[in-house]
């Protein structure tokens, strides 16, 4: 089966750095940490990132500090992992869906501008498959919101720092581009913003003092148990040889196949992004889960990745009715594999099968 998914890890390197860890009797956050902070910030342009033990808790972070919580809304898109609403419910705020482009995947920054009320206080915006959110035009049209940036799907992808979010959330969990075997991150727009989520991580103590008894600060804002560890972060400092390999086979393979597929009847390919991190290919077909059985059995892979959101019963209370462009993107996509392991010839694997799909009755639609 040609994989759509894979952990990649540069293993010498993981069991070098994790034989220091362990033979060391500290295997808390520290050096690593700190190493894992500094490389990862200078590698994507960032003054300010923290590392955390998951996105979901970058997530859940940046909506505190961005004052979400209870009888504040939160404009969400129902287009994600699980983990991007349910940390807003987490907070206690309300969801209120805003709709997606429906070639795309991503916000519809008209709609999201026009979920905005008084109880407001943040748009989670999610980089669908490594294509950026266009911050910078949502900013346009709305002020006094924070702007979370989910980019657990665009880590590499690259966008001047006006057009990201004012907060933005990485994934380093199994599967991405970059991992630690799980983990995330957190960028904050100011030193202010990034000392207090700094202090949030750890039950709101300083961890730099290297008083005895920690315990005996003075703790002005209650925390959580977010913060990552040297066993995990010495990973990740393995694996950062890795990425620029890896993100330079993911778009390529993604532009391959937009050469490859563009005449294919019945599929709908995603418009070129050089940009873009190509984390997931998405394309569009009549019915994806005909589609997933058929690629099944041709030894391919395939999946939408992720589930609408909004018909999940713990968001009942959130539910609205008017959601067109979700309903044709989440109706028809579905993802090939594109990843840095693909051969040659699995490439040409996978292209044969949607060519030979594409032949089937049941690929007929309006592409």
């Amino acid at each position: 089966m040609i994989q759509l998914f894979k952990v990649g890890c540069n293993v010498d390197g993981a069991l070098e750095n994790l034989k220091a860890v362990l033979s060391s009797g500290y295997v808390g956050q520290g050096k690593f940490c700190d190493q894992f902070e500094r490389d990862v910030a200078a590698m994507l342009g960032h003054q300010r990132l923290l590392y955390l033990n998951s996105c979901t808790s970058s997530i859940q972070l940046a909506l505190h500090l961005a004052g979400a919580g209870p009888g504040t809304e939160v404009v969400s898109t129902p287009v994600t992992c699980l983990a991007t609403n349910s940390s807003i419910v987490a907070n206690g705020a309300k969801i209120v869906w805003a709709d997606v482009d429906k070639r795309t995947g991503n916000l519809d920054l008209n709609d999201a501008a026009r979920k905005v009320t008084h109880r407001t206080r943040a748009i989670i915006g999610v980089d669908w498959g490594g294509r950026l959110v266009r911050f910078d035009e949502l900013r346009k049209k709305v002020r006094g919101v924070t702007l979370i940036e989910d980019a657990a799907h665009a880590f590499g992808s690259i966008g001047a720092n006006d057009s990201r979010g004012d907060m933005i959330c990485y994934s380093f969990q199994a599967i991405k581009l970059l991992n630690t075997a799980d983990g995330g991150a957190l960028v904050t727009p100011s030193a202010a913003l990034h000392e207090r989520a700094k202090l949030l991580r750890w039950f709101g103590l300083d961890r730099t003092r290297s008083d005895a008894m920690r315990c005996y600060q003075p703790v002005s804002e209650v925390g959580w148990k977010f913060q990552g560890n040297d066993v995990l972060a010495s990973i990740g400092c393995a694996n950062l040889s890795l990425v620029k390999e890896s993100l330079y086979l993911h778009q390529k393979n993604a532009a391959w196949y937009y050469d490859a597929l563009s005449l294919v009847p019945y599929i709908r390919l995603p418009e070129p992004d050089p940009a873009s991190s190509w984390w997931l290919y998405t394309i569009q077909v009549s019915n994806p889960a005909a589609f997933e059985t058929f690629m099944a059995a041709q030894g391919v892979m395939v999946s939408p990745a992720h589930a609408r959101n909004d018909l999940y019963e713990c968001f009942r209370a959130f539910r609205s009715t008017e959601l067109q462009g979700v309903d044709e993107f989440a109706g028809h996509q579905v993802n090939i594999p594109v990843g840095w392991w693909l051969t040659d010839s699995e490439r040409d694997a996978v292209v044969a099968a949607v060519r030979l799909w594409s032949a089937q009755p049941e690929a007929r639609w309006e592409a």
